[in-house]
């Protein structure tokens, strides 16, 4: 961890403020949705690069997960397919090197596609939605402060 150290030693990376955060949400949201290994590793260095929150970037790849992993890439698998017009392929998932290099290749252009396409919408809606409520609880708490009289 020697060559970060001057880096992780930037106030933003543990930072809990609504550009660090929903920063760091978008990001962890968006790697997430993408099929990709390594998701939370690439989320602490797309954090580091664009300096957000660290471990909100790296909790947030966890919402795909074994369990959650094969609807929401099913779902993108078939927008992919929506949007390229193609066929809904059958298709089994086996994780090995032979499907990877055969099963893989008959899905990747769709699957890849829609992942994008979904990824940056659903990512982009919970940047909004994580800078609006933290704005809605600011200003709440700014106006419960100076009704109970206590600036």
């Amino acid at each position: 961890m020697r060559p970060f150290d001057a880096m992780l030693a930037h106030p933003t990376f543990f930072s809990v403020s609504r550009r660090s955060i929903a920063g760091a949400i978008w990001i962890g949201v968006f790697i997430a949705l993408i099929p990709l290994p390594g998701q939370t590793l690439l989320a602490l260095l797309a954090a580091m690069a664009l300096r957000v929150n660290l471990p909100v970037a790296g909790i947030t790849t966890w919402i795909t997960n074994p369990i959650t992993m094969v609807p929401f890439f099913y779902w993108e698998y078939g927008l992919g397919t929506l949007i390229l017009e193609l066929p809904i392929k059958d298709f089994d998932i086996d994780l090995s090197l032979d499907w990877v290099t055969s099963g893989f290749l008959t899905i990747w252009k769709p699957l890849l596609l829609g992942a994008f396409i979904s990824a940056t919408i659903i990512a982009s809606l919970t940047y909004v939605i994580t800078s609006v409520t933290w704005r809605l609880i600011v200003a709440y708490r700014y106006k419960r402060r100076h009704i109970n009289g206590r600036l």
